[in-house]
């Protein structure tokens, strides 16, 4: 740390970044005169010099909107107290973000030897090892692990963050691959891979693309944003899906499970909606009752559990299922 650098100016420098990393349209100099507690022009003026060189941030004035706009946040200088299990946390987030985030696996691995020139080895070596069992067990696609993936991601990311509209050539199973302009919605990881929720602007809907089937992806500068239609739309869409397809659609399901899946099954929450009652007498297991909105994955779940899932309703679940099993029967 600079030997300038005081606790003091420090709080203030991180007050003033944090200001101009709200305002996307840019702060006043008054805005920034007053998270700073500035009692000096010159002050003032000797920060913004020093968050441009030694952060490296590229905070542009707008004479005509007499605005300072933040147009890169360069580098951040923390100065911090941290406890042994903040530690523990922090390497363990590293460890998984290089798992599970490939735009982030450079970054997180730059971090991690940062925090190694610091921190007990010991320390943050724990937390590399409680997560190990975790990556294990949750494996992710290979193809989302690749350094194109990170590219598109990172592309991905900035348009949802930005309110930008993205070209994308989508590659779906047995199909040939597919321009389409999107509106980034939302991320999710499930089934070992990433998904995005978007707009798509031809079809005028919602779509779901795996980003490891997305062969490239680029802003589309000449396309408007299409803004979902309210602030708590996406969280709850994405969190309808049973597994990987969210929908308006509730399809009421109940399903009797019976031991020994069911003593797993009482430990697991499947969907937000799901009940659970338990079997009395001699008929034991449990009664699992969910509100989905695609009923081939509830299908395709009951198949896995199969021959401890018997379905109860609806009927369309139940002539699902059967259509399934007999497509297997005739393989056989």
């Amino acid at each position: 740390m600079p030997k300038d650098m005081t606790s003091v100016r420090h709080d203030r420098l991180s007050r003033i970044m944090a200001c101009l990393q709200s305002k996307n349209v840019g702060a006043s100099h008054d805005e920034l005169y007053s998270v700073g507690e500035y009692n000096s022009e010159r002050t003032f003026q000797n920060d913004l010099y020093y968050l441009r060189g030694i952060y490296s941030a590229d905070i542009k004035y707008d004479c005509h909107k007499k605005l300072y706009k933040l147009e890169s946040s360069g580098i951040f200088q923390l100065n911090l107290k941290v406890t042994r299990n903040e530690i523990e946390a922090l390497t363990a987030g590293l460890k998984m973000s290089e798992h599970f985030l490939p735009h982030l696996q450079d970054a997180a691995e730059s971090l991690w030897h940062k925090l190694e020139n610091y921190i007990p080895e010991q320390v943050i070596s724990w937390g590399a090892e409680i997560v190990k069992s975790t990556l294990m067990t949750v494996p992710v696609s290979e193809s989302c692990s690749s350094a194109r993936l990170a590219e598109i991601f990172s592309t991905l990311l900035e348009a949802k963050r930005e309110h930008k509209a993205v070209n994308i050539l989508y590659s779906a199973p047995t199909k040939m691959p597919k321009q389409w302009i999107l509106s980034p919605y939302d991320f999710y990881f499930r089934g070992n891979s990433w998904y995005m929720l978007s707009y798509n602007h031809k079809f005028e809907n919602l779509g779901i693309h795996r980003l490891s089937r997305i062969i490239s992806a680029s802003l589309a500068p000449d396309e408007e944003y299409i803004l979902p239609e309210d602030s708590g739309f996406t969280d709850d869409y994405v969190l309808s899906a049973w597994h990987v397809i969210p929908g308006f659609e509730k399809n009421f399901i109940k399903v009797h499970i019976t031991e020994p899946l069911a003593e797993s099954f009482r430990e697991i929450k499947w969907h937000p909606t799901q009940e659970i009652e338990e079997c009395e007498g001699e008929d034991k297991g449990i009664i699992l009752t969910a509100e989905v909105p695609d009923l081939y994955e509830a299908a395709r779940w009951v198949m896995s559990g199969a021959p401890h899932i018997e379905v109860i309703e609806p009927e369309d679940l139940k002539n699902i299922v059967k259509e399934l099993a007999n497509e297997i029967l005739s393989k056989l």
